[in-house]
């Protein structure tokens, strides 16, 4: 145990002193804020006669609780896995692998060491969440300010997301598949998903919920729908069922929860959500290579060892490990002669083919198939005849997210092959990240390029600014994020949320890409147009001020 706190304690130290977490406990005290001012609402959505009116709780101390604890499950559900990552990643690129492999520690109290530096971070978080939810209660909150209440459902509710997360983010990194972009992807994709199951309590009150989908109810809204139901019922007494929402709702409507007893079901539920992570955990240790980085080993996980017997492009260092060792000539870099020599139009095919080598053979197809589809269906069937919707409505929107690939290694492709010293240190140091974002935008417009032909061929020309606005906003917010964060995961995390709420399930405001009608005729994609181009000219700004 003593080995395994020092662990824990080790990493966690190491997380405190970056600033990184500073900004990030900023923005978590700034949502306790909007908790408890009413802009973040726990609302119930009564319809009548086809008219939807959202019933809020007065913001007492009970009630405020339960929204901070929902809340605070949405953040480390979401936000938690990118924060708690690179745990093991950070040991590798300091070598300290190589340390810890040299020791009697195991494999196990290692990787549980980790597990519990990631729930410490969730701790941080809710600890911030807490205290920022007890200082605005007692500003512009309803009632007596009582700790206890506004707490209570931040551990009961939020704690165990971070034991579960936590859990996650480990076993992602012990899986070198998922130790990555495709991994973020999973499981912002998984998040998702894991909430599929509360439809099934639409249209349902508490008592009538299925009993699987209360112990699949990872945020806790089951409970608090089965906690404050009966206050609602006092103002609305026709009620048919539903959980309640949380967001940006408006609504004029109220009804008042000053609290009570908590079914005891509630407490087995939230304190059966450790098991699964438990078991994660254990998942992670059976996978875990404990090989030190640089070095090959016989002992690696039973996935790699599956996966190098397959004849595709692994896409890791097994090749070259087997391969002899190339001579030091080769190594060496052409002589500069002439510093004016070359031209930027080379500058970006070089950007372009470093952009697009070393990917799964499976990402060449699926960007073939999505830039050939259109124009084969055009040629098939004729610009009179071919059905544009479906193009519009589902190819449109993957075209713009399968380059992500390639968009989250911009700014920060540098820094993870430690060249940037070397780049800031040319005669063209701008010209280098205009010429990469360049690279990023000829990417997505020749995958998008089908579509492009698509549009022009049958004569709407309206939706092109939703596809000028998709080869824009990618590469513009992957090179603004990557320069000034210096890492791929806060690009991955926020384009990925704006695509799935836009353009996959068209959310007017956030549709880019054009997908629906009101977008294009409310002008949204012209609007990120205009962010696209600030963002890429704030990384210029960043670039700039690196060179000086």
């Amino acid at each position: 145990m003593r080995r395994l706190y020092h662990i824990a304690r080790a990493d966690f130290l190491e997380r405190v002193r970056s600033r990184r977490l500073l900004v990030v406990l900023a923005v978590i005290a700034y949502i306790g804020y909007l908790v408890n001012v009413g802009q973040i609402e726990l609302a119930y959505q009564v319809t009548d006669s086809g008219t939807i009116t959202n019933y809020r709780g007065v913001n007492t101390a009970a009630f405020v609780g339960l929204k901070a604890g929902l809340t605070g499950s949405a953040v480390v559900l979401f936000g938690g896995f990118y924060l708690m990552k690179n745990s093991l990643e950070r040991d590798r690129l300091h070598n300290v692998d190589q340390l810890v492999a040299s020791t009697p520690v195991s494999d196990w109290a290692y990787l549980a060491g980790k597990w519990l530096s990631n729930i410490a971070l969730g701790v941080v978080i809710l600890f911030t969440l807490g205290f920022a939810t007890i200082a605005n209660h007692a500003i512009h909150g309803v009632g007596p300010t009582n700790p206890v209440p506004l707490l209570a459902p931040l551990l009961a509710f939020a704690f165990p997301v971070c034991l579960l997360v936590g859990a996650v983010s480990l076993f992602f990194e012990t899986v070198k598949q998922l130790n990555g972009t495709l991994g973020n992807i999973s499981y912002i994709l998984l998040a998702t998903f894991s909430l599929a199951a509360l439809a099934s309590a639409q249209n349902s009150l508490p008592g009538a919920v299925p009993l699987s989908t209360k112990a699949g109810d990872i945020m806790g809204h089951i409970s608090i729908y089965d906690l404050t139901v009966d206050s609602l019922l006092t103002e609305v007494p026709n009620y048919s069922g539903g959980t309640p929402s949380i967001g940006t709702l408006d609504g004029t409507e109220t009804f008042r929860y000053d609290g009570g007893s908590w079914p005891v079901w509630i407490y087995l539920q939230r304190a059966g959500l450790s098991l699964p992570a438990a078991v994660i955990v254990l998942a992670a240790t059976v996978l875990f290579d404990r090989t030190p980085s640089g070095k090959s080993s016989e002992s690696a996980g039973w996935i790699s060892r599956l996966v190098s017997v397959l004849p595709f492009d692994r896409g890791d260092d097994a090749a070259d490990d087997e391969a002899e060792p190339p001579s030091t000539s080769s190594l060496s870099l052409t002589p500069v002669k002439d510093r004016n020599a070359g031209s930027f139009t080379r500058l970006v095919a070089a950007e372009v083919r470093l952009a697009l080598r070393g990917h799964r053979w499976w990402w060449y197809v699926g960007a073939i198939v999505l830039a050939v589809s259109p124009i084969i269906s055009l040629v098939s069937a004729g610009p009179s005849d071919v059905e544009v919707a479906p193009f519009r409505n589902i190819v449109l929107p993957l075209a713009f997210v399968w380059p992500i690939f390639i968009w989250s290694e911009m700014g920060v492709r540098t820094v993870k092959n430690r060249m940037t010293v070397l780049v800031l240190s040319s005669k063209y140091a701008e010209r280098q990240l205009i010429a990469e974002w360049l690279a990023g935008v000829v990417v997505a417009m020749s995958i998008g390029g089908g579509t492009l032909v698509l549009f022009v061929s049958t004569g709407q020309t309206g939706l092109l600014l939703g596809y000028v606005s998709g080869i824009l906003f990618g590469p513009s917010l992957a090179i603004m994020t990557g320069i000034w964060s210096r890492s791929s995961w806060l690009f991955e995390v926020v384009y990925l949320m704006v695509w799935y709420v836009g353009p996959l399930n068209r959310a007017v405001p956030l549709d880019f890409v054009g997908a629906t009608t009101a977008s294009i005729e409310t002008g949204v994609p012209f609007l990120f147009i205009g962010v696209s181009l600030a963002l890429f000219g704030t990384a210029v700004f960043r670039r700039k001020a690196e060179v000086k």
